[in-house]
């Protein structure tokens, strides 16, 4: 069966200057459809008909025919119907050869997948049709003119989904028996219609057709490789989830070999996929994806398998890396640990934390004279059980400070409920609130009712800082000492490890803190100006994000 695809592309348009020849996305717009053409495995022949010399000396680059428009057919006035039956003719004439079939591809419909045509050529063949037109589902709530009045289009008003299907006609392809292709016409009686989604549809007539085509070429698969669970937490796939709502009209993907199943309901709920493996077939998934981005949310990497990473293709952002495996990767986050000496593609500190986005829906703490809630928070497992410690200080606390309330906010790894229901319960005869809350889902309405608060030196400090509440931090281990932003931020006292930080540590930090007006005034003062960095920083980490993987497709781009 011998197969003809015909582009028609004039030099002159009307929305949009010289459109078939203008640049969408680094590509002539031409260039899409004659890609599909070429990539097809059932077109034989090729045409170009323009009447512009830039556009022909330009499509001359490709295997395809061309054929210049008479100026008849270059008329603003002109349907295709006989620029398609002109460029029939001139082609089956020079090589002598009869088609089956004709297709019209129109350089306007540039999102269109050759995967998508071959399979409307095969539906076309398949159902014996004389002619076949694509169309995208437009099925809404429609309003009509009628007797110079607008009257609805429908006889009651559905949800969408419950609506007779409508669908609106596109100008991807046109594809059609040769023997119906004639000067006024290329549509015979037999005619389907086959249903494309609708970014494969888009049609640039205007410039804001252009626009959203040009957006949509720039469309990303990003794929996050992340793990949770009850023994390292959480935070990775909190994290996660929240930069990939940030990527929001990009596709999204999870990967994952050690996830429990909160984890992965977690982020199902968000509406992302998530594909399932082993750590030995992780690479085999990801050359299967293809991803354009892979971000690794999974602690300390390995050098070969980074190295591996690369070589399928993908540009590699590396989130607390500590490993060798960090300085094989394109780009490298840590807002909590800090390495001396980093190279330009690893970027430090509290302007890269990743705040969730509840924390903009709530405004930060106003300063109080006299201070009324501690807010407490070690983490996800508090494996030194500081919650219980600063609990059983509360007697000789509520004796020399204005606090009366407290707010408990233990993690899903909390192994130690019974001790601190007895704490709890033992406090009753104290002139004191207490409120205890697990797997907190808006950790800044929480925070909200807060004066002073103290937790561990992970990530929390950094959600305390945004809402601009003083706090006194105590690392859980080794790794945490490393964070440097609570050591060396006056909105922060800084009490040490767990190990060597007493209760009577704890308590004079605490005491001090509420006692003290000016320290405490001056503590949130610099947690103001912190606030308003970390408040930004998510934008900081996507917008450098993408800057540099531009750079890095730019530098590694061969196609001319």
């Amino acid at each position: 069966m011998e197969v003809l695809a015909i582009i028609p592309a004039r030099g002159g348009s009307k929305g949009v200057l010289r459109k078939n020849i203008r640049l969408l996305n680094g590509k002539p717009l031409i260039y899409y459809q004659i890609k599909n053409a070429l990539e097809s495995k059932y077109i034989n022949n090729i045409v170009v008909t323009s009447d512009d010399e830039d556009i022909l000396d330009y499509a001359s680059n490709f295997d395809v025919y061309l054929r210049e428009r008479p100026p008849e057919l270059a008329k603003d006035d002109i349907t295709l119907d006989p620029v398609i039956y002109d460029a029939v003719n001139y082609i089956e004439h020079n090589l002598m050869k009869k088609y089956d079939i004709v297709i019209t591809l129109q350089p306007t419909s540039p999102l269109m997948r050759p995967e998508t045509l071959d399979k409307s050529i095969k539906y076309l063949i398949d159902k014996n049709l004389d002619t076949l037109i694509p169309a995208v589902d437009a099925t809404h709530l429609y309003w009509k003119e009628e007797n110079g009045k607008i009257v609805p289009d429908f006889k009651e008003r559905l949800n969408r989904q419950y609506l007779s299907k409508k669908y609106i006609e596109t100008g991807a392809f046109l594809i059609t028996k040769r023997e119906f292709v004639k000067e006024n016409s290329r549509f015979g009686k037999r005619i389907d219609v086959f249903v494309i989604n609708e970014i494969e549809g888009v049609d640039i007539d205007t410039p804001l057709d252009w626009l959203i085509a040009e957006t949509l070429m720039k469309r990303l698969t990003i794929l996050f490789i992340v793990n949770g669970n009850e023994k390292i937490g959480m935070g990775h796939v909190y994290r996660t989830i929240t930069l990939a709502d940030k990527f929001i009209g990009h596709n999204i993907l999870f990967l994952t070999w050690n996830s429990d199943e909160k984890a992965l309901k977690l982020i199902k709920n968000h509406n992302y996929k998530v594909i399932i493996t082993s750590k030995g077939d992780l690479l085999d998934r990801v050359s299967n994806i293809k991803p354009d981005i892979v971000i690794n949310d999974v602690l300390d990497t390995e050098v070969e398998h980074i190295k591996r990473l690369k070589e399928l293709g993908s540009f590699v952002v590396n989130f607390e890396d500590l490993g060798e495996g960090a300085d094989e990767a394109h780009l490298v986050f840590n807002a909590l640990y800090e390495k001396t000496n980093p190279k330009p593609t690893h970027k430090f500190g509290y302007e890269y934390e990743c705040l969730n986005e509840k924390f903009y829906l709530y405004p930060p703490i106003k300063f109080k004279e006299y201070p009324e809630t501690l807010f407490l928070c070690f983490g996800g497992v508090d494996q030194n059980n500081l919650t219980c410690r600063v609990l059983n200080i509360v007697p000789d606390l509520i004796k020399e400070t204005t606090i009366r309330n407290i707010i408990v906010v233990i993690g899903p790894g909390y192994k130690y409920r019974g001790e601190i229901n007895k704490v709890i319960a033992s406090l009753d005869k104290h002139n004191i609130k207490i409120e205890l809350y697990q797997n907190v889902s808006n950790m800044p309405k929480l925070m909200r009712k807060t004066d002073i608060a103290i937790t561990s030196n992970g990530r929390t400090i950094y959600e305390l800082t945004s809402m601009r509440i003083p706090t006194i931090s105590v690392a859980q281990n080794d790794r945490e000492t490393l964070h440097l932003f609570a050591r060396y931020h006056s909105g922060i006292k800084y009490l040490g490890i767990a190990c060597t930080a007493s209760d009577k540590d704890i308590l004079d930090a605490i005491k001090e803190i509420a006692n003290n007006h000016n320290l405490r005034k001056k503590m949130y003062l610099s947690q103001i100006k912190a606030s308003k960095v970390i408040r930004r920083s998510i934008e900081r980490v996507i917008n450098e994000t993408m800057a540099a993987y531009c750079r890095w497709k730019n530098e590694n781009d061969q196609d001319w």
